[in-house]
C-alpha cells in the first residue's frame, strides 16, 4: 500500500492533462492520435525491459527529485494559464524521476529509451505546424501532378492546387501526410528497438518518413481521380478520413514486413519481478498532493478573476445575439464575453468589421485569433507591427488574407491583445509572467479587439488610418473603463 500512495494525487493531478491529450488526439482522424496510445506503448516498452532484470530487490535514488520537483511545478504553473502543453512537458519531466525515485538509478538507466521515446506523447504546437505544412503539402502536390498523368488523366499544378478536367482541389494541411509520417517514425523506431537485425533496423529509420510520403502521395492522387469520376462533393464524405486510415494501416504494415519476425517476438523474462522501493513515497505523495491543490481550484473549482473592474461596459451585451453565433464563439474562443459590429464606411474610406472577445482560455486568441473570425486568413501570415499612443508602443498583430500573396493587400486586418491590464506581444511569455500570480488567486481573461477593413480601389491609406484608430479608442476605452 505505501509503495503506491502516491498514485493518486499524482493521476488526480494530471487527469485534466490526460483529458485534454485524448480530446486532441482523437478530435479527427488527421488529428495526432499516437500522443494518446503513447503511454501504453510506453508502458509494454517499460514492462519488456524490467522482464530482463535479473534483480528483484526494491532500488531508489533521491536524484528523482531533480525531475519531480520541476515537473509538478510546471504542473502547477500551467493550472492557472491553461496551455495544457506546459502540463504535458510536466508529465514527460516526471517519468524519469518516477523512474529514479520508485525504480533506481541503474534500471532508469535501462529504460532510457522508452524515457526519451516519451517526448513523443507531446503534441506540436499549432504554431510550429504552418512550416511543416509549408514543405509536406508540396511534395504531396508535386507528387500527385507527377502520377496522375501516368494513369492518362491530364492535371495542371500551380503550387499545391490541383486542377483536372471538370475539377480543381487545394491539398489542404489534412493531405500532408503529416500525422502519418509521426506515427510511421514512432512505428519505425519500436521496431527498431526491438530488431535483432541491424540491416533491419537501419531499413527502418530510413525508410520510415519516405514510405509516408509515397503512400500519402498515393492517397491523394486515389481522392483527386475519385473526385474526378463522382465529383468534388465525395470529400465531404467518411471517405476522406478513412482515407487517411487506411494510409495509416499501409505503412505499419510495411514497417511490420520490413522488421520482420524477430522483431515481434516476445522477450524472455528472468523469472523475478522486480519490487517497487516505497523509499521516498511519502514524500512523493506530499510534492503531488501540493500540485493538485492548483489544479483542482482552476479545473474543478473554475477559480477565475478579472483585470477589468466593470467588464460589462467593456463589452455590453447585445439586445439580441444570434443563437449560432454565441455557440459559434463559444466553440472558437470559450468566450465568456464577446460582441461584434460595423462601424459604417464613409465617401472615401471602408467600413469596419470588428469583434471584441475576451476568454479565460487566452491560447485560443493569441494562436490564429483572427483567423477564427475570418476564415481566410493566410494560416502562420501574421506579423508586429508597433502603433504609437499616447502612454507608449502597442503592439498589433497584423494578419493577411490567403489571396493577398501578390503583396496587394485587398483587406487590413488587425488585432490588439491584453491582459492582466498591459497590451501583449507575445501571449506564451506574457502567460507564463502571470502563471505565479494567478496559481492560487485564480485565472484571468484575455481581451481581442479585432478589427478588418476591405480595400477598394484607393481606399487603401483610409482603411490603415481607420484601422489604427479603431484600436487606438479601443485601447483608451479599456483604460477608462477597466482602471481599478
Amino acid at each position: 500500500m505505501l509503495r503506491w500512495i502516491w498514485l493518486a494525487p499524482f493521476a488526480l493531478a494530471f487527469a485534466p492533462t490526460g483529458a485534454w491529450l485524448v480530446d486532441r488526439g482523437t478530435s479527427s482522424a488527421f488529428s495526432e492520435v499516437h500522443t494518446v496510445f503513447m503511454p501504453f506503448v510506453l508502458a509494454y516498452l517499460v514492462r519488456e525491459q524490467l522482464k530482463l532484470d535479473p534483480d528483484p530487490s526494491p532500488r531508489a535514488s533521491a536524484l528523482g527529485f531533480l525531475f519531480i520537483v520541476p515537473a509538478l511545478l510546471l504542473l502547477a504553473f500551467d493550472a492557472a494559464i491553461k496551455t495544457q502543453m506546459l502540463s504535458v512537458v510536466a508529465f514527460v519531466l516526471a517519468l524519469p524521476g518516477l523512474s529514479l525515485l520508485l525504480l533506481g538509478a541503474r534500471r532508469t538507466r535501462d529504460l532510457a529509451f522508452p524515457l526519451a521515446g516519451a517526448v513523443f506523447i507531446v503534441p506540436i504546437p499549432t504554431g510550429m505546424l504552418t512550416p511543416i505544412y509549408s514543405v509536406l503539402r508540396p511534395i504531396a502536390a508535386v507528387g500527385t501532378s507527377w502520377l496522375v498523368p501516368l494513369l492518362g488523366t491530364p492535371i495542371a499544378r500551380v503550387g499545391t492546387t490541383l486542377s483536372v478536367p471538370g475539377l480543381t482541389v487545394q491539398v489542404a494541411d489534412n493531405c500532408s501526410g503529416w500525422a502519418t509520417i509521426q506515427a510511421a517514425l514512432i512505428t519505425a523506431l519500436v521496431l527498431a528497438h526491438f530488431s535483432r537485425s541491424r540491416g533491419r533496423r537501419l531499413a527502418l529509420l530510413l525508410g520510415a518518413i519516405p514510405l509516408a510520403l509515397g503512400v500519402n502521395v498515393l492517397r491523394v492522387t486515389a481522392l483527386v481521380l475519385l473526385s474526378m469520376t463522382y465529383g468534388a462533393d465525395i470529400l465531404d464524405t467518411d471517405l476522406h478520413p478513412a482515407s487517411g486510415i487506411v494510409l495509416f494501416a499501409v505503412v505499419i504494415a510495411a514497417l511490420l514486413a520490413i522488421a520482420g519476425r524477430d522483431a515481434m517476438r516476445p522477450t524472455i523474462a528472468s523469472g523475478q519481478r522486480v519490487q517497487i522501493s516505497d523509499r521516498f513515497s511519502v514524500a512523493l505523495t506530499v510534492l503531488a498532493a501540493i500540485a493538485l491543490v492548483p489544479v483542482t481550484l482552476h479545473a474543478n473549482a473554475l477559480l477565475r478573476g478579472d483585470d477589468c473592474a466593470n467588464p460589462a461596459a467593456l463589452v455590453p451585451v447585445e439586445a439580441a445575439v444570434d443563437p449560432e453565433r454565441a455557440k459559434l464563439m463559444k466553440v472558437q474562443y470559450d468566450a465568456v464575453q464577446f460582441r461584434e459590429g460595423v462601424v459604417p464606411g464613409t465617401s472615401d474610406a471602408p467600413a469596419l468589421r470588428f469583434a471584441v472577445v475576451r476568454s479565460y482560455e487566452p491560447r485560443l486568441l493569441y494562436y490564429r485569433g483572427t483567423r477564427r473570425l475570418w476564415q481566410e486568413i493566410a494560416p502562420g501570415g501574421d506579423t508586429i507591427e508597433w502603433l504609437e499612443s499616447d502612454d507608449g508602443r502597442l503592439p498589433i498583430v497584423r494578419s493577411r488574407l490567403e489571396s493577398d500573396r501578390s503583396g496587394v493587400a485587398s483587406a487590413v486586418i488587425a488585432s490588439l491583445l491584453v491582459y492582466e491590464g498591459r497590451p501583449v506581444e507575445s501571449g506564451w511569455r506574457a502567460q507564463l509572467r502571470a502563471a505565479p500570480g494567478q496559481m492560487f488567486t485564480g485565472g484571468r481573461p484575455m481581451t481581442m479587439f479585432a478589427v478588418r477593413a476591405n480595400v477598394g480601389p484607393g481606399q487603401s491609406e483610409a482603411a490603415e488610418r481607420r484601422v489604427r484608430d479603431f484600436l487606438l479608442d479601443s485601447w483608451r476605452n479599456y483604460r477608462a473603463v477597466c482602471q481599478r
